[in-house]
């Protein structure tokens, strides 16, 4: 796919995005309801560990184990379809995810046990993990130049937000018509592809690439290779930033109910009304830290996010009072949710239009596959400790790595121009 470079540029200027216009705003909130359905889905399973313990007679470990095989072979949605995205367009291939999880998110729950509910889990992720980077490489390249950081903040905002939906709706739902009718109403998303084909066009970006590479006559190639052979480098931070943050999120998120409904005994009530307010306040957390990275760069203010919340997480095993798990618990989800959309909307900057899905759901692939370890991690160590804050360190180390990255490895791409095609050279 790396061909005269200089040619292709040279063709018409780069698209425009200096401003916030009707469009671009329509695609950030679109691609926010998306994250928020999909993490909505994904807290359903979470929410409801301890009712699925129960009543499928699992344990722990099982629930660990169920959750890291579906999340593996959800991964396989990672890598495709924003390789699709490359070849196909950013429109198209965001229709097909969110189609996919609308369909098989309802279907899980018909869910009759643990081997019924580790597959249709699984191929729910499949189209959930193809949504998730297909929506962030539309908003990065669509966002103002000089909002980037923030949209990209905004963009995972989705993630508390669709977490706040869950637990609210489970307040509501779960007495009355159990836990099956919470898969049920993931069927929602489904309203959204209508607006998606009506309200949006495809990425000026992916536009602009697509006509200067036929003016040239190249064809599009699917070259999972690519980013590897010409941006290795990119690769490496990329991958080891997506593999600390979700280790330290899907560990965190994976059992946080059940360490407050049962090991802490607040029970599950009141974890939900914890839960609710937490993931309230982190909605502000993603857009007050992607503005702060607007300003003052991703490389100072992710670490001032990230080394307090490992501290956090390593000592909050250690309270038992309601109040302070809640303070705490709160300050503590603020600083991880709001380092997480800024940080993680680093990643598809580094590669060029071109190959930006292939590259980035490379990376998001391979640190994911590392990251979803982490529900079995703490499973299997509150098994064999009696205690799931027994392996919150793990999630604190895991949690700090990422400073030492953006202050030292990470080249800066903050309000800085975007690239377009293989081997030109970045500002």
């Amino acid at each position: 796919m790396a061909v005269s470079t200089a040619a292709l540029t040279a063709q018409s200027p780069q698209p425009a995005t200096d401003r916030w216009s009707r469009y671009n705003a329509t695609v950030l909130a679109i691609c926010i309801l998306g994250w928020a359905f999909d993490v909505y889905e994904q807290t359903v399973l979470q929410v409801i560990t301890p009712i699925l313990l129960k009543e499928f007679n699992m344990t722990l470990a099982d629930m660990g184990t169920l959750q890291t095989i579906s999340r593996w072979i959800g991964i396989i949605g990672t890598f495709l379809f924003p390789a699709f995205a490359d070849l196909y367009g950013r429109k198209p291939v965001l229709i097909w995810s969110i189609a996919g999880f609308a369909v098989f998110s309802g279907l899980t729950g018909l869910a009759t046990g643990f081997g019924s509910l580790l597959v249709l889990t699984a191929i729910t992720r499949i189209a959930l993990s193809g949504e998730n980077p297909v929506g962030m490489v539309m908003v990065t390249e669509t966002a103002p130049t000089k909002w980037r950081a923030t949209a990209l903040g905004g963009l995972v905002g989705g993630y508390p937000l669709g977490y706040l939906l869950c637990t609210l709706t489970a307040l509501v739902v779960l007495p009355l018509w159990g836990w099956r009718a919470l898969y049920w109403v993931g069927i929602l998303p489904a309203l959204l592809i209508l607006w998606i084909r009506i309200g949006i066009k495809e990425s000026p970006r992916f536009e602009h690439v697509t006509a200067e590479m036929l003016k040239q006559g190249i064809k599009k190639q699917l070259n999972v290779f690519a980013p590897f052979k010409k941006y290795p480098r990119e690769m490496i931070i990329g991958t080891l930033v997506y593999l600390f943050y979700l280790f330290t999120w899907i560990g965190w998120s994976a059992w946080m109910p059940q360490f407050l409904a049962r090991e802490k005994g607040l029970g599950i009530p009141t974890m939900l009304q914890y839960l609710s307010v937490w993931m309230a306040v982190a909605i502000l957390a993603y857009w007050i830290c992607g503005s702060l990275c607007d300003r003052f760069t991703r490389r100072y203010v992710i670490p001032a996010f990230v080394i307090p919340a490992a501290a956090l997480l390593w000592y909050l095993p250690n309270l038992t009072a309601p109040s302070s798990l809640f303070w705490v618990g709160l300050v503590l989800n603020f600083l991880i949710t709001g380092s997480f959309g800024a940080g993680l909307g680093y990643v598809p900057e580094l590669f060029p239009t071109q190959i930006r899905g292939t590259g980035f759901g490379a990376a998001f692939f391979f640190g994911i596959a590392g990251a979803s370890t982490a529900p079995l991690v703490l499973g299997w160590i509150a098994t064999t400790q009696g205690s799931l804050g027994a392996g919150l360190p793990v999630l604190a180390v895991s949690f700090f790595l990422i400073a030492p990255i953006f202050l030292w490895l990470a080249r800066d791409t903050t309000r800085k121009p975007l690239t377009d095609f293989v081997g030109e050279k970045a500002v």
